[in-house]
């Protein structure tokens, strides 16, 4: 497994740890408006970010299926 892939891996895996600890900040009762505000844009910004990470690890997994063909 080469380095990019794997640090692909940590880094979402740490998006989507984030997302779950802001979706537990949005759930709970004491929030300024600023505060939702921004959970919400880290979210979205977050998922975004996932997205690209895994069409990036699947193009890699693309990659090294046809190297070993």
């Amino acid at each position: 497994m080469s380095s990019q892939y794997k640090s692909l891996i940590e880094a979402r895996n740490q998006w989507e740890r984030d997302i779950k600890m802001y979706k537990e900040f949005l759930q709970g009762e004491t929030k300024t408006f600023e505060g939702r505000y921004g959970a919400e844009e880290y979210i979205s910004m977050a998922k975004n970010r996932l997205n690209d990470i895994n069409l990036k690890l699947k193009e890699i997994e693309q990659e090294s299926l046809t190297d070993a063909l």
